[in-house]
């Protein structure tokens, strides 16, 4: 006995700091997820992401007081970092899309091109933005259709963003006939605009022809909105020139064949 109880305090000693080890660096581990979800939410970060680094945070230190903790009673932890080092890049290459898309999900909510409730074009599909995650981002159509786009297809991609800016320019190409009358037919499409207080004053729409055409004379006509009025206005405004040209008798040509049967 008087051999073996030095050592046998010492192993009791080790698994005692071993323990304290363990719990101590628990509560450390916890303190620091907690307090980088702080710090992050500080610097407006998101949400979603500060709690998915700050898991990551604690995983990770966890992992290093278990290794500490083993190391404590003596076991040798080398093999088990290599073990987990190779486990690592095993789960690595396995989940190389998946992480592609993680890194995508960071870079669109550190940048913000866009935010919920945008509409944008990205992907390959055009809707309103419903949810950014870590790994896709989830949009509606304006047919109310659901899609699920992973975030590196985003970002790897251009983005088109129509919320962005307050106000958008709608452009439309009036085509007349060549008999028309050009002065009275710029009087008509300034009076669409008078007319429709949606349409803002400042910038100046623009009401020029733009190109005499095989067939009819063309005029860009350019109007500035505000982003929310942007289909309205473009829906009516189509609207009202087919009824205002045909009160003032002003042909829109079309193409048309004629056919000649001789006997």
């Amino acid at each position: 006995m008087s051999d073996i109880l030095p050592d046998l305090t010492t192993y009791a000693w080790q698994i005692v700091f071993a323990i304290l080890i363990l719990v101590i660096g628990r509560y450390a581990a916890r303190y620091l997820s907690k307090f980088s979800v702080r710090l992050m939410e500080k610097g407006k970060m998101d949400r979603t992401l500060s709690k998915f680094l700050s898991g990551i945070i604690y995983y990770v230190s966890m992992a290093v007081v278990v290794i500490a903790s083993l190391n404590q009673l003596g076991i040798e932890t080398t093999s088990i970092v290599a073990v987990l080092a190779t486990a690592g890049l095993a789960v690595g290459l396995a989940l190389k899309d998946s992480l592609s898309n993680f890194a995508a999900g960071v870079m669109i909510i550190i940048f913000r091109p866009f935010v919920i409730g945008d509409f944008i074009e990205a992907g390959g599909t055009t809707g309103t933005v419903e949810v950014i995650g870590i790994f896709t981002t989830q949009m509606s159509t304006p047919d109310n259709k659901t899609i699920i786009v992973p975030n590196s297809a985003i970002i790897s991609n251009c983005i088109t963003n129509y919320s962005a800016k307050e106000t958008r320019r709608v452009d439309l190409t009036i085509g007349v006939s060549y008999g028309s009358d050009i002065k009275r037919v710029k009087e008509i499409l300034q009076g669409i605009v008078d007319a429709d207080i949606r349409i803002l004053k400042d910038p100046l729409p623009t009401i020029a022809v733009s190109e005499l055409a095989d067939n009819s004379v063309n005029f860009a006509y350019r109007l500035w909105v505000n982003s929310p009025d942007y289909w309205d206005v473009y829906f009516d405004t189509l609207e009202s020139v087919k009824l205002k040209f045909d009160e003032n008798k002003i042909a829109i040509p079309f193409p048309q064949m004629d056919v000649h049967i001789t006997k």
